[in-house]
């Protein structure tokens, strides 16, 4: 299974800002750090304001924070909300011959929330535990 590349591009803003918890981050510099469209990142942290994970701040100095602790982001809640809860296969169009009698959609909807489940185990400061140092350093050197 492969993420989106905006749920992708979600974690990978949120795990920039908190590297940085007392700092407020602008866009330019997520989009520096993971090369990154800047236009890209502004529709994810859109999102990401939406659901309440990031606040904005306007003006001169303004950027974005986490509105919310490392360890209060469930991973799994994260990716099921980005990813949706659509079919990983869709049987209905074109309509599959084999339908009537098929398993795969239903061994593939399981597998996806197994996957989903496995995640909930995890919390953004799970993600960080023990690299914050390094994380900082990598981001600050552009690697992505």
């Amino acid at each position: 299974m492969q993420l989106k590349r905006y749920t992708d591009y979600s974690l990978r803003v949120l795990l920039h800002l908190a590297v940085y918890p007392d700092r407020i981050i602008s866009i330019n510099e997520i989009a520096h750090a993971y090369n990154i469209s800047r236009n890209h990142l502004l529709k994810v942290v859109n999102g990401l304001v939406e659901i309440e994970l990031v606040q904005t701040y306007r003006g001169k100095t303004g950027g974005l924070q986490l509105a919310k602790l490392p360890n209060e982001i469930n991973v799994g809640e994260l990716v099921r909300h980005m990813e949706g809860e659509n079919p990983i296969v869709n049987c209905q169009n074109p309509s599959c011959v084999i339908l009537p009698v098929c398993t795969l959609s239903s061994v593939l909807h399981e597998a996806y929330w197994e996957f989903i489940q496995y995640l909930n185990r995890y919390t953004l400061a799970d993600l960080l535990r023990g690299k914050q140092n390094k994380l900082q350093q990598l981001l600050e050197q552009g690697v992505g």
